[in-house]
This record gives C-alpha cells, sequence and structure tokens, in this order.
C-alpha cells in the first residue's frame, strides 16, 4: 500500500513538474529537476502516457515527454 502512494506522489509530481512548462521534457531532465531516479520516471511518464495525462516521443534515443493541454 505504501508503495502504491508513492507511486501516485510520484505520477502528481511529474504531471504538475510538465503541466508548468511550455516546452517537452526528457527523462533525464525530469530525473534530474525532481531528484529521482531515471528508471523510477520513464516508468511513471509511461503509465501518464498510458492515462492520457501526457504525450511522449521520440527524438533520437532521448524520451520526451510533454503535458496534455
Amino acid at each position: 500500500m505504501v508503495k502504491k502512494k508513492k507511486e501516485d506522489e510520484l505520477k502528481k509530481k511529474i504531471l504538475s513538474f510538465l503541466k508548468k512548462k511550455e516546452r517537452p521534457f526528457s527523462t533525464q531532465e525530469i530525473s534530474e529537476e525532481l531528484k529521482k531516479p531515471w528508471h523510477s520516471i520513464q516508468t511513471r511518464c509511461l503509465v501518464l502516457q498510458v492515462e492520457n495525462s501526457i504525450d511522449g516521443f521520440r527524438v533520437g534515443r532521448i524520451n520526451l515527454w510533454r503535458a496534455i493541454r
């Protein structure tokens, strides 16, 4: 139960961060900004994308994310 709550909290932080920004951010940039591991950010961003909360796309080898407006 505690793990689920932390996951939801991180998803909210990512969504809040992206909603405040105009441009897309990479997984690495979000990770550095929120001071969380890259893999945790990547996983939550994929979940948020499936939930239709954010949009994700690739440029080369980099995943970029932006909030759906």
